[in-house]
């Protein structure tokens, strides 16, 4: 049971790295919408690597390197996909008040 616990704390673990990654490479961004000002990009590319290193680190120890890139990948698409959409609709509400 603990074993169970504990894979998926790490899985929660390395999904939380990565969902960090995906908004720090988001902030670098130049049309970004959530800063007044981008993230400096070799900060915020610096952060983003360190944290799917480290993600990828974490998911490598529950499942094999492949299943884990591609977790990593996954995570990353979606962040990439849902974030902008997210913000822009959060914005068009706002724009109109």
């Amino acid at each position: 049971m603990s074993s169970v616990l504990f894979d998926t704390s790490l899985c929660a673990l390395a999904v939380m790295c990565s969902v960090e990654a995906g908004v720090c490479v988001y902030l670098t961004a130049p049309r970004q919408m959530l800063l007044r000002k981008a993230l400096p990009v070799k900060t915020g590319l610096g952060v983003a690597v360190g944290l799917a290193l480290a993600a990828l680190r974490l998911f490598c120890q529950v499942v094999g390197v492949f299943t884990a890139v591609f977790a990593l990948a996954v995570v990353l698409m979606s962040v990439w996909s849902l974030l902008p959409l997210c913000v822009a609709l959060a914005r068009r509400g706002q724009d109109r008040s």
